[in-house]
């Protein structure tokens, strides 16, 4: 029994502490402590909390394919970087749009943590604070790194951080600046305020589309994920490996690598998901049924209910799903 215990109890560790969502939940106080230097704050963090787990999940997937080239690595640590973006980023909407915050900041730190096992792959130290400067310019908040680090000298280190008590609208600001970054909204950087008020108008569609139908916004997300990451992988392999992203790109379209019969599953699991709140709204109108203001009433409210229930199920086997894949990943 003894023997049966220990392989769980090792595992769980890098399960838990690796978890980006944890991770997000310890940096959100300091970010809301140091709001004006957010993607500051979270380079910062991103390299102290990542940069040994980075050169530790290299080193592993070197032992364990040791035959594997430094393209197949690369290609490798961006499928995976992908897939965490994507399963930390993605579930937002509805019951779970009190999660924006920290499914933004998550899914912003498994896109760093990738960013910092391709530059072990390279030959840096992921633990050097220069790439914290990298990570800020590969994010394109600052046009070079001699900008970024000037940037950095400013900013405090590790900031005593609260709850989250600040202004409605800084917290709202520093989400857009977030969906920014991500690719969700217009670039990352400074932007004028006419630019800053177009580029929000996606994320408020997104939201409000969200409240009402979020399995819609869960693969919209996913997709917009899944593009963003990739593109920032494809810009970290040439800025440390100039030269290297033409065997990426010409493979990208694989990445992350999924057989199509299980692709076209996904696809129709998602269509299906989607279309049975309509069908039941419509059903609920064909039966008759009456809850609250009358046959529209009742149809918006089936429908949404349906949504909820439905998001709810495909958050649930999500998580499941990453847990089990997160144990088969972790180091005997």
């Amino acid at each position: 029994m003894n023997g049966g215990g220990r392989n769980p109890g090792e595992s769980r560790p890098a399960r838990t502490a690796g978890s980006a969502t944890v991770e997000a939940q310890a940096l959100l106080p300091m970010i809301w402590a140091d709001p004006q230097h957010m993607p500051e704050q979270l380079a910062f963090f991103a390299v102290r909390r990542f940069g040994p787990r980075a050169a530790s999940s290299v080193d592993r997937r070197k032992r364990n394919r040791p035959a594997a080239g430094d393209d197949e690595l690369r290609r490798e640590a961006i499928a995976h970087g992908t897939h965490m973006t994507i399963a930390d980023g993605a579930v937002l909407g509805g019951p779970f749009i009190v999660l924006m915050p920290v499914s933004f900041v998550a899914a912003l730190l498994s896109q760093a943590r990738m960013v910092l096992e391709l530059a072990v792959l390279a030959g840096e130290d992921p633990r050097s604070e220069r790439r914290v400067a990298d990570l800020l310019v590969l994010q394109d908040v600052y046009p070079s790194t001699e900008a970024a680090a000037e940037a950095l000298r400013e900013t405090k280190r590790r900031p005593p951080g609260g709850r989250g008590r600040i202004p409605r609208r800084t917290r709202w600001s520093l989400i857009v600046r977030m969906a920014a970054i991500l690719g969700l909204v217009g670039g990352g950087g400074k932007q004028s305020t006419f630019r800053r008020v177009v580029s929000t108008t996606p994320i408020v569609a997104l939201f409000l589309v969200g409240m009402v139908l979020p399995l819609i916004w869960v693969p919209a997300l996913a997709v917009i994920y899944r593009k963003n990451t990739l593109r920032l992988g494809a810009k970290a392999v040439q800025y440390y490996t100039p030269g290297a992203t033409g065997e990426l790109l010409k493979h990208r379209k694989r990445l992350p690598h999924m057989p199509s019969t299980a692709g076209v599953a996904a696809v129709l699991r998602v269509l299906a998901l989607a279309v049975v709140p309509f069908a039941a709204a419509g059903a609920a109108a064909w039966a008759g049924l009456r809850l609250a203001g009358g046959f529209w009433g009742t149809c918006l409210i089936v429908l949404v209910a349906v949504s909820l229930l439905a998001a709810c199920l495909w958050f649930v086997r999500r998580r499941s799903r990453r847990s089990v894949d997160d144990e088969g990943r972790s180091p005997p």
